[in-house]
């Protein structure tokens, strides 16, 4: 093996005294520089740096290693904090900026002041008592930039990260105050006797005392300041139970502040606590907070787009918790849209109290506990679900281990308001890849609207924070957050290798798996060997020695072999789910592929072993005496040995996983001559198992061979193997849609291999529809072996070579065409240079076959355009009605895998269909 050893980006940055900003490519993006001014020093009075503080600012001891400016009582006219590098700002006590102007802002006592901080400024405390005001009518302007994020936090952080800028902080919370934001908008809780919404009607901010601080007014537009690019962590504080200091706390915050990229990290309460207010705010990044994430109360009427909720492991309560005030108005109601919670503890991802409403929409919940606790009292408080009065929910996949709601929930009104629209899921777990981005479940749900929400919302493609074209280095959040992207490591059930691959670390995995493992994106995988998942189960699933386990593949991931003895086996009981999407497929492919050193890419192949996956479902062909699609008929698969690899049984709708959006490269290995590995082996595979959106590329034996079983196939694409693109044998019942074969021209036999055992039951019979057929060289479209029936329609084949090779013994076994018992064809429109068949064909059957439906036609060229999109040609055939034919083919309109130009499943995610996009 040939690798070149990186330094990662970190470490270069590191030594380079540079800051961490988004233009930084590294497997782990997000991770904070050092402090400003580089690190050195202890803790507190351990050595400062030498740079001063800027005029007008008295000099504190130094934290580490950085000299410190303080900041201290009320500020009754406008400062900035200006950027200097080796220098932050000190918070002493409770630092006030202006005074109340009251709710009307004419309060004679009140002084507006504006706190300006500048990009690349860290503000800290020392402790609880250290926090900042911002009261009404004045504003805090603290407007960062990506590569220059402005940070809030506590010495014990810059002394950590002093000593390891790695260091996020573990489990470190209240480590000072926090920030407190107050404004002059609507809120429905009133310290007296006021009408809620008014401007008489205001309150007494938690957290705040000695003297109180107060919130709320009637200007919904009131301008609080901005709060863009900062990052705030280890905050919190408590002076009594239930009145406590949050991470940032807005208390009627009005419309005309701006909060867009802003983070709370490890607050000791509430990441983000809304009393009430109008303020809307875009990408916010909640993570590790001790109790609420995001916590709406008092008569929020917000909107909220892009929203990321990590907890930590063990500590948390809610995600979102939201409350009101019963029957008034305004009612808490704040709309959300694009969110990902991660919930690693007990709380639930949404706790729905009294008087609050609310909206959700293009949500991914990912939860160790319920997803709601859901109290009568919500919504109008009548038990039960009404919508428009009641939270109500939209394109939001819900995967909470616990359930739907906890014990003492209004169950009713939970399972209503998620049955109220029909793109919310609770049956489709997450397949979130690298904890936050989009995996094909999370694609498959259509999103909602936003733009029925309101003008704030930008329209979404998807649900969740993240897009499907996002990836941990280049995403909102990178370059700017704290410990949100660690950098990637070797998952359990894999090696470090200590080497890497543009600049990700090769993990390898080898052996036999009996635990579940995930192989999650950031990283290469090398398979050493043959690596079985699981331990055979045996036909009935109770073999005493079995054990089964499963490999899941996150979207993005590459997986290589270094030679034709490594090769992946899924034995039967255990699952694979190589979960890719559109936009990041999951590809498995050869160490020459991704170290760049194949000689010929074009013609690469068998440069690694393939993929195995066996199943318990029905085959005819037994390695013994029994009888065919019994329990105690089973066979050992080809390319596979030492020992066997067996399959079969009579679970017909057998469950072996999932392959969605991944391409498999350059693969193949000869044990003997016609003992090989396939690209991909199909064998006793039953129903339940997804095959969808899948391409094999250049293989040195069959591109997918189906050994019996029941699985059906959407969308696939198989292009440049060197024996058969499609091979169906040993008694295969399943249907398939949507075939692309493309040949290379200097390899390739045919296109289908249809085979089975002569006179037993089940024959294999497989039905397909839509494909289209691109030979390149002497093998024809199908070659039609002993027992193989099989329905062939809506198709397109275009081959150098005659279309059929047609044994006298396929079908039925007797010479000639047997409709019903022989492969038929529907719709077909062929177009062979070497003619119908080859010599020595049962020329006889395969015409009357042809003949047998009127809209087949062997006398009409190809128009196909870019190779496999129809043309006039092939839109001129009339297309066959799949409804009887099977429950498991999508009615189509058309023959051919593609319809038209505007049809472009196989776009973005499979390679060398097109000039521009090799493989």
């Amino acid at each position: 093996m040939i690798f070149r050893t990186s330094v990662s980006a970190l470490a270069l940055c590191l030594l380079a005294a540079c800051s961490q900003g988004s233009d930084i490519a590294s497997p782990g993006p997000s991770n904070p520089g050092t402090p400003p001014g580089g690190g050195g020093g202890g803790g507190d009075g351990g050595g400062g740096s030498t740079a001063e503080c800027p005029t007008g600012f008295t000099e504190g001891d130094a934290v580490g290693g950085l000299t410190t400016c303080n900041l201290s009582g009320t500020y009754l006219a406008d400062l900035t904090l200006p950027y200097v590098a080796g220098v932050a700002y000190a918070i002493d006590g409770r630092v006030d900026i202006g005074v109340d102007l009251g709710a009307s802002g004419t309060a004679t006592s009140g002084t507006a002041a504006t706190l300006t901080v500048e990009p690349g400024v860290t503000v800290f405390g020392r402790s609880g008592a250290d926090y900042i005001v911002v009261n009404r009518g004045s504003e805090i302007d603290a407007d960062g930039t990506a590569s220059n994020p402005i940070i809030f936090t506590s010495a014990n952080d810059l002394v950590r990260r002093a000593a390891n800028p790695d260091d996020f902080g573990g489990d470190n919370i209240g480590e000072w105050g926090g920030l407190v934001i107050l404004g002059r908008a609507p809120i429905n809780r009133c310290r007296n006797a006021a009408a809620p919404g008014t401007v008489d009607c205001d309150n007494v901010i938690e957290g705040v005392s000695n003297p109180d601080a107060i919130y709320g007014g009637a200007d919904a537009t009131d301008s609080s300041g901005t709060l863009r690019y900062v990052s705030l962590r280890f905050s919190g504080f408590a002076i009594g139970n239930g009145n406590e200091l949050n991470g940032i706390s807005l208390g009627g915050v009005g419309s005309g502040t701006t909060i867009d990229y802003v983070q709370v990290h490890n607050s000791s309460d509430d990441g983000i606590e809304f009393f009430g207010g109008t303020v809307n705010a875009k990408h916010l990044v909640l993570t590790g907070n001790d109790d609420d994430s995001l916590d709406t109360d008092n008569g929020l009427a917000s909107n909220i787009q892009y929203v990321v909720v990590k907890q930590r492991d063990l500590s948390g309560d809610n995600m979102v918790e939201a409350s009101g005030v019963p029957s008034v108005t305004p009612a808490s109601n704040a709309k959300v849209s694009n969110f990902t919670f991660i919930g690693n503890a007990t709380g639930n991802a949404f706790r729905l109290n009294t008087g609050t409403v609310g909206t959700y929409v293009n949500g991914v919940v990912n939860n160790l506990s319920e997803c709601f606790r859901w109290e009568e009292s919500a919504g109008n408080g009548t038990a039960g679900y009404q919508a428009g009065v009641d939270p109500a929910f939209a394109s939001v996949l819900f995967d909470c281990a616990a359930g739907l709601s906890t014990d003492g929930s209004d169950a009713a009104a939970a399972s209503a308001a998620v049955a109220a629209d029909a793109n919310n899921t609770t049956t489709a777990g997450n397949t979130l890849a690298a904890s936050y981005f989009p995996g094909p479940n999370e694609a498959a749900v259509t999103p909602f609207n936003t733009a029925s929400l309101g003008s704030f919302f930008e329209p979404t493609t998807y649900i969740g924070a993240f897009g499907p074209a996002e990836s941990e280095t280049q995403n909102w959040a990178s370059g700017w957050t704290f410990g949100l992207f660690p950098d990637p490591s070797c998952p359990e059930g894999t090696a470090d290798s200590g080497i890497s691959i543009d600049d990700q670390t090769v993990c390898r995995i080898s052996g036999t798996i009996l635990d579940d493992v995930r192989l999650t994106r950031g990283n290469y995988y090398e398979v050493v060997g043959r690596l079985n998942v699981g331990v055979d189960v045996g036909a009935d699933g109770n073999d005493a020695g079995g054990d089964p386990a499963s490999l899941t593949i996150e979207a993005g991931v590459t997986v290589f072999g270094g030679s034709g003895l490594d090769y992946i086996v899924v034995n039967r009981g255990s699952q694979i789910f190589a979960n890719g999407t559109k936009e990041n497929p999951v590809v498995m492919t050869s160490e020459a592929d991704v170290t760049g050193n194949q000689v010929n890419e074009a013609e690469a192949i068998g440069e690694w072993g393939g993929l195995v996956i066996l199943g318990r479902a029905p085959i005819n062909r037994c390695r013994n005496a029994a009888t065919p699609a019994t329990v105690n008929c089973d066979n050992v698969v080809e390319g596979v040995s030492n020992p066997d690899a067996v399959y079969g049984g009579v679970t017909a709708d057998d469950n072996s996983g999932s392959l969605r959006y991944m391409v498999l490269k350059h693969s193949g290995f000869a044990l003997a001559p016609g003992n090989e590995l396939n690209g991909i082996s199909l064998a006793g595979v039953g129903s339940g198992t997804t095959v969808d959106y899948v391409q094999v590329h250049n293989s040195s034996d069959d591109g997918i061979e189906f050994f019996g079983g029941t699985v059906n196939g959407k969308h696939l694409v198989l292009t440049g193997n060197d024996d058969d693109s499609l091979d169906t044998d040993n008694g295969y019942d399943g249907s398939l849609q949507y075939v692309i074969v493309k040949q290379r021209s200097l390899g390739g036999d045919n296109m289908v291999e249809a085979s089975s055992v002569a006179g037993v039951t089940p024959a294999s019979n497989a039905k397909v529809s839509n494909f289209t057929f691109i030979g390149n060289n002497s093998g024809n479209a199908l070659r039609l072996n002993t027992g193989t029936i099989g329905t062939y329609v809506n198709g397109v084949v275009s081959n150098l070579s005659e279309c059929f090779r047609w044994e006298d013994s396929a079908g039925n076994g007797v010479a000639g065409y047997q409709a019903g018992v022989d492969p038929s064809f529907a719709s077909v429109l062929f177009d062979c240079a070497a003619g119908l068949s080859t010599d020595g064909s049962d020329a006889a059957a395969a015409t009357a076959a042809v003949a047998a439906d009127a809209n087949n036609s062997t006398g009409t060229a190809n128009t196909l355009t870019s190779t496999f999109v129809n043309g006039p040609a092939e839109t001129a055939v009339t297309p066959y009605d799949v409804t009887g034919l099977s429950g498991d083919l999508e009615p189509v309109d058309y023959i051919g895998a593609v319809k038209d130009t505007t049809d472009t499943w196989w776009q973005g995610w499979s390679c060398g269909l097109e000039a521009s996009d090799p493989c």
